[in-house]
């Protein structure tokens, strides 16, 4: 019995590691692509663009500078908050 409620804690653990990690990903991603219509990009090109963030084959130095500008806007506008970010990015035509 021990072992399943060490195996359940460990599963939920990970599924939870999981969502926040995502969440994040999702954030920075909606935060660039609300960046890239800022400068005129269409909704297309935009989601285009976003989706290469934070990928295996993405400029990790580019990436670190994009999450510092992500999370250092969620600050100032939003009191740290993410999803009204993802929320306002989504309501523009943001796929997640």
């Amino acid at each position: 019995m021990m072992v399943f409620l060490i195996l359940f804690l460990f599963v939920l653990a990970w599924v939870l590691i999981r969502a926040n990690i995502n969440r994040g990903k999702n954030f920075v991603r909606s935060f660039y692509y609300l960046l890239c219509l800022k400068n005129g990009k269409s909704a297309e090109e935009a989601n285009h663009l976003a989706r290469g963030i934070l990928t295996s084959i993405s400029n990790s130095e580019d990436d670190r500078r994009l999450t510092k500008m992500a999370s250092d806007f969620s600050q100032e506008n939003y009191h740290g908050k993410q999803r009204p970010i993802i929320h306002k990015a989504a309501t523009k035509g943001f796929i997640i």
